[in-house]
């Protein structure tokens, strides 16, 4: 599953991880842990990960992982790279405007998330969205906007978390049904 920011990844990953039974590995998770350990918020986190020097540390040591995962497993990887590192997985895009996105950012009570004020979650989203473009066009070559790339896209905005897990499980059946 990838995700723009804000587009309610977290909640429907734990939907669906309690409805099927699922693991849930989030590549978030790690590099929330990994910027506790160093002392750090998620934005100097993700400033030091967007830096060309630190590519291969952090995103490729991030692929190499995903590739490696039994792709017959009961996981839900939250992942950019999913799509890249398992392409016969299925794969999700969360979509969300960067509107509802700063209204959910601004209201959020993660303590590594939280912005003061309105204007700050706006930069907040607008900057994640765009590094993560950028660096995933130049470290792969991928267009991460591309839908093509995913087999399905769900725009969250107008929905619940229940009402895009619903999407999803019943997606995932027509698929088994398929074949």
């Amino acid at each position: 599953m990838w995700w723009k920011a804000w587009s309610g990844k977290g909640t429907v990953s734990k939907i669906l991880s309690e409805k099927l039974g699922y693991e849930i590995i989030s590549i978030w998770d790690m590099k929330r842990k990994l910027a506790k350990e160093m002392w750090i918020n998620i934005h100097e986190f993700n400033l030091l990960w967007e830096k060309p020097e630190n590519a291969k540390e952090f995103d490729l040591k991030y692929e190499e992982y995903q590739q490696n995962l039994d792709l017959n497993s009961d996981i839900i990887l939250d992942s950019r790279l999913w799509f890249y590192a398992q392409p016969n997985a299925f794969k999700i895009l969360l979509d969300v405007s960067e509107e509802i996105a700063w209204e959910r950012i601004y209201k959020a009570e993660r303590e590594t998330d939280r912005q003061e004020t309105l204007q700050a979650a706006i930069e907040e989203v607008h900057n994640r969205n765009k590094a993560d473009f950028e660096r995933y066009l130049k470290l792969y070559d991928i267009d991460l906007r591309d839908q093509q790339n995913y087999d399905l896209v769900i725009d969250t905005g107008d929905k619940t978390p229940d009402q895009v897990a619903d999407i999803i499980l019943n997606e995932m059946k027509k698929r088994q049904n398929a074949s």
